[in-house]
C-alpha cells in the first residue's frame, strides 16, 4: 500500500515504469488520460490572459491567479487536456523558467511535464497499492 501519490511515484521511479504507466495512460485505462497541448497559447490583451491552441479548438479566459501571474512574469507555463471518462478539463504547470530560456532548460521542463502525467494518473485513477498500479500497467 502506498501511503502518499508521491510514494507511488517514487516506486515507478525506482522501478522503470514511466513508460508503462504513459503508455497505458494513453491507452485510456482506468477511464483517464491526459496529454501535454503542444500547440498552445497564451495572450496578454491589457492583463486579461487567455489560452488558445487550434489543435484542440480551445480559446479560454485564464483567471487562476497563479497562472496570471507566471504568463505576465514571463515564465513557461505547460497545458494539459484530461479526460477522466466523458469529462474533459483543461491544466496548466508552472515551470519556473523564463519563456525565453525554455530551450536551454527543456530537460528539466519536459522531467516536470512527464512528472505531473504520472501524478495526474495516480490520483484520477487511485493507484494506492503496488497491486493496483501492476492491474494498470496490464490493462
Amino acid at each position: 500500500m502506498f501511503n502518499t501519490p508521491t510514494d507511488c511515484y517514487n516506486y515507478i521511479i525506482e522501478n522503470d515504469l514511466e513508460m508503462s504507466v504513459l503508455g497505458a495512460m494513453m491507452n485510456h485505462v482506468g477511464g483517464y488520460s491526459i496529454a501535454e497541448i503542444a500547440d498552445g497559447r497564451f495572450h496578454n490583451r491589457d492583463g486579461e490572459v487567455s489560452f488558445s491552441s487550434p489543435g484542440y479548438k480551445i480559446n479560454i479566459s485564464v483567471t487562476d491567479d497563479e497562472i496570471v501571474t507566471a504568463v505576465l512574469n514571463g515564465l513557461y507555463v505547460s497545458a494539459f487536456i484530461s479526460r477522466n471518462q466523458d469529462k474533459y478539463q483543461i491544466h496548466f504547470l508552472v515551470s519556473g523558467y523564463p519563456v525565453d530560456m525554455k530551450c536551454r532548460y527543456e530537460e528539466h521542463i519536459a522531467k516536470g511535464v512527464v512528472k505531473y502525467m504520472i501524478m495526474s494518473t495516480i490520483v484520477a485513477c487511485r493507484l494506492d497499492s503496488e497491486k493496483k498500479l501492476k492491474e494498470y500497467i496490464a490493462d
